[in-house]
């Protein structure tokens, strides 16, 4: 028997389909009722087709306002095939007919009966797994559900030379097991395991094509739901069966050489790929869940992000104040904001700016993310009682001139990290602070003396990551009067600002990539008597005012005012109150 699957912001839910028509829509009368603004009161209908014994059904708009799109496309009236996606503002309505997959499976694949008995489990007509309906595509090859939907999400992508058999899987001893298909060499059991590896690679290949930082794979009741978080959302991809779940699982492990018969306790690794000459890193963590090991996958693409200052965005007299100072013989450079916010990024970019031949560069993180080329980096193992302050205690007979440590987490390395600075060397870290002057009373708040403090800190950058307006789709409003009257402290007045709309190439968010907001805080001396006396916010703020100061919020607005960000996302990432 077919039927829908309906997914709304209130849940998702299946209904049956009969030889009566199925109404949605607003109105109370529908079969259907959906609680969106978008529908019309009455929408559109699914109903049997005439002639065909009611096997078979369409899908006809009833003259709706804005429309009803057929997996994103218009239509009036049109027969439904089986996973063919329905759209009706915010709500997706899937069409399952399990009769239409088996019958498309046996006139589609080759050996159908002997590729059936292969799978782990029978197949259940009540419970369609949605990753098994096959569809041809333009060069007349069989892809499965997920593959298509996949493809889709690339295609709307950014530009890649390569393709996912380009892709070499490597393990974690740097031992290649699936050579990329289009060099021509197999290596491992590719039959038994082809699925899984072709399911992999395309996955990876989606995810450099959308610039995704990390890929989850969730399971649920049914199945596993595959997410990527692009510009730091989530965005959800496609569903998958439980069986290619424990498939994908299965190969992941041993790419990371860990124990696949573990299933509830927490594990690690790390695997890599090979493309075109160049090696990309991920990072893998499993946790037990109630329906089995969430999967997330860190993707550790140096490519993704700036590799020097001149990269990073900032403006022209930030960017000469930031290299003055990343440049210096002795000093501390702090940077702060919330994970995730580019700060290891831009102090990376820092160390580029040093002439590391000359200089002896260290560098103390939890965990490694990055290879920099000319220095020594230190990984933290806690288990081991390397901690941040005992490494930095050891590195400082090792005759550094620039030391990088991860971040200030205790009143150890805080001390350590600030004497290390006045006594002759250059030091970069990082702290969890909302700005640049919540910095300072946050190593206030660590226990750290305030003359210590004062004496040590030459800069402070406080930064955050914003979206950025896709230009495909980005439209042009009037800004209303609280929102220029917000802006108008520093802009006086926009006569226009940007909104997001989505697209394809946007993945419907709206967004295309980040930049990062800077604030930066020069310590003066001025400042530094202010620290070592009674310091407040609005003191210090007030001595900062009296040079070049510009804060995440104001240097936010500008972004708006030039049409590359939207002002919610500078309220969200930078607001005040």
């Amino acid at each position: 028997m077919a039927l829908i699957e309906v997914r709304t912001r209130q849940g998702r839910k299946r209904i049956d389909l009969s030889e009566d028509a199925l109404t949605i829509g607003r109105s109370d009368d529908n079969t259907l009722v959906l609680e969106d603004d978008r529908a019309s009161r009455h929408h559109c209908v699914i109903e049997p087709m005439k002639g065909n014994d009611s096997s078979c059904f369409q899908l006809r708009d009833l003259g709706s306002r804005n429309g009803t799109k057929l997996n994103n496309k218009d239509v009036d009236i049109q027969p439904l095939d089986n996973g063919d996606v329905v759209r009706i503002g915010a709500t997706e309505i899937r069409f399952i007919d399990p009769v239409q997959t088996f019958t498309n499976k046996r006139s589609n694949v080759p050996n159908f009966k002997s590729s059936m008995d292969d799978l782990d489990e029978p197949l259940d007509s009540n419970i369609p797994t949605l990753d098994i309906d096959l569809h041809a595509d333009a060069a007349g090859s069989v892809q499965t559900g997920y593959e298509r939907r996949l493809r889709e999400m690339a295609e709307g992508g950014h530009e890649r030379s390569f393709d996912e058999t380009d892709i070499s899987l490597v393990d974690t001893k740097g031992v290649t097991l699936h050579q990329a298909t289009s060099s021509g060499i197999e290596t491992g059991n590719e039959e038994e395991a082809g699925e899984s590896i072709r399911a992999l690679r395309l996955l990876l290949f989606t995810s450099f094509r959308v610039r995704a930082t990390d890929l989850h794979v969730e399971p649920k009741l049914q199945g596993s739901v595959i997410r990527l978080r692009v510009d730091g959302y989530m965005i959800s991809a496609v569903d998958i069966s439980e069986t290619l779940f424990k498939r994908l699982l299965g190969l992941i492990k041993i790419l990371c050489q860990i124990e696949t018969s573990q299933k509830n306790t927490v594990q690690d690794g790390h695997f890599s790929v090979a493309v075109k000459g160049r090696r990309v890193d991920y990072r893998v963590s499993l946790t037990p869940s109630v329906h089995g090991q969430k999967l997330v996958i860190r993707v550790l693409d140096s490519q993704n992000a700036p590799s020097r200052l001149h990269e990073l965005g900032c403006l022209p007299w930030q960017y000469e104040k930031l290299r003055t100072i990343a440049t210096k013989d002795a000093g501390l450079l702090l940077a702060c904001g919330p994970t995730g916010s580019g700060k290891t990024t831009t102090l990376y970019s820092c160390i580029r700016e040093i002439d590391v031949e000359q200089r002896n560069a260290i560098t103390i993180e939890d965990p490694v993310e990055y290879y920099l080329d000319g220095c020594t980096q230190i990984p933290v193992d806690s288990d081991q009682g390397n901690s941040f302050g005992s490494i930095l205690r050891s590195v400082l007979r090792q005759d550094p001139d620039v030391i990088f440590v991860g971040e200030i987490r205790d009143i150890e390395t805080a001390t350590v990290a600030m004497q290390a600075s006045m006594t002759g060397h250059l030091v970069y870290t990082t702290v969890h602070a909302k700005d640049s002057i919540g910095a300072i009373f946050r190593l206030l708040d660590l226990g750290v003396e305030a003359f210590l403090v004062a004496n040590a800190l030459n800069l402070i950058v406080a930064q955050r990551l914003v979206r950025l307006l896709c230009n495909t789709c980005k439209k042009g409003v009037t800004p209303t009067p609280s929102q220029n009257m917000k802006m108008g402290q520093s802009l006086g007045g926009v006569p226009e600002i940007f909104v997001p709309t989505g697209c394809k190439q946007c993945l419907r968010t709206g967004f295309i990539g980040r930049r990062a907001l800077f604030e930066l805080l020069e310590v003066s001396d001025s400042m530094r008597d202010v620290i070592m006396k009674t310091p407040t916010i609005q003191g210090i703020r007030e001595i900062a005012k009296q040079g070049l100061f510009t804060s995440l919020e104001e240097y936010g607005f500008h972004l708006v005012a030039e049409g590359d960000t939207t002002f919610d996302e500078i309220d969200r990432v930078a607001g005040t109150e």
